[in-house]
């Protein structure tokens, strides 16, 4: 659902952060609803901001009750540094302004039984941890993937992040119905999983389209930087194109030694012969196809 729009990024609100505010009002925690509303919005605003700063282009962002999901319209999205540097600025905010209210806490006891008060300090600890969880699309998955793209390239990592978003989901699910047996029902914590599985399978069709728009842009960034660091992969002539395309790393170019069974070299083919390859015969061709040297 459209909302407005803000420095030309578009803001929208997903259904359940709109029903979670509706119930919330509903029930007479208007104050705590705008609270929420505020912190959420501020939270996306501080991403939006250092993704700016980093000279990224937000297309649009969809808030959620925990958080938000910014589309970035630009390839150095996948830079694993500036995604790491976006994705720590959100719970970042939410630690500075719980320390702001600490000290403000600290030094003027009226507000220390300020129920509304205390709802902010409680409301930001909660956005910030929850956005730590190393789960996509959360901030934490974001980082975990940054961090483990160097290891895997980036389409691997984020498998791998989603894997464990998934997981963690089923977790939470687990949790919220062993509470709910033992008489304590808690809402949030349904939510929570149920955001986290298809939130986190969302994500993966966004990061294939960000994956493929980042390998067609490789010749713009050689041409703009000059220089582009070179990674050999070597695959065995009968693996399928899949797996070599799933190391690709991000600002990098490859270079691919094919190998028979019997670990001989039987030619090699670059990352552009793969790409071609896949775009004629499909991922699961086999690497030998792909072959230009001998």
């Amino acid at each position: 659902m459209k909302i407005f729009r803000f420095y030309g990024i578009t803001v929208q609100f997903h259904w359940v952060f709109i029903l979670l505010v509706f119930l919330l009002a509903f029930y007479g925690y208007l104050g705590e609803t705008l609270i929420l509303f505020g912190l959420v919005l501020a939270h996306e605003v501080v991403h939006m901001l250092v993704a700016r700063a980093h000279g990224l282009e937000v297309g649009e962002v969809v808030l959620f009750p925990f958080g938000g999901v910014a589309r970035i319209e630009d390839v150095l999205e996948l830079d694993p540094q500036v995604e790491s540097n976006v994705a720590m600025s959100g719970p970042l905010f939410n630690f500075f302004l719980v320390a702001i209210a600490l000290v403000a806490y600290a030094n003027m006891p009226e507000w220390q039984k300020n129920e509304t008060f205390l709802f902010f300090i409680r409301c930001n600890l909660v956005l910030g941890f929850f956005n730590l969880l190393p789960a996509l699309p959360l901030d934490g998955g974001r980082i975990l993937r940054a961090r483990l793209t160097s290891l895997l390239g980036f389409q691997q990592a984020t498998e791998v992040a989603i894997r464990i978003s998934k997981l963690m989901s089923v977790v939470m699910l687990l949790l919220g119905m062993y509470l709910f047996y033992d008489g304590h029902f808690h809402i949030t914590l349904f939510a929570a999983a149920f955001f986290l599985y298809f939130a986190a399978t969302r994500e993966h069709t966004v990061a294939v389209y960000a994956f493929i728009r980042s390998l067609s842009s490789k010749k713009k960034v050689l041409l703009d930087q000059g220089v582009m660091p070179v990674v050999i992969l070597m695959a065995l002539d009968d693996a399928p194109l899949k797996e070599v395309l799933r190391r690709f790393a991000m600002k990098k170019y490859h270079r691919i030694l094919i190998v028979g069974r019997d670990g001989r070299i039987i030619g090699e083919a670059m990352e552009s012969d793969i790409i071609d390859t896949i775009m004629s015969k499909g991922i699961y061709a086999a690497v030998r196809t792909a072959i230009t040297r001998k």
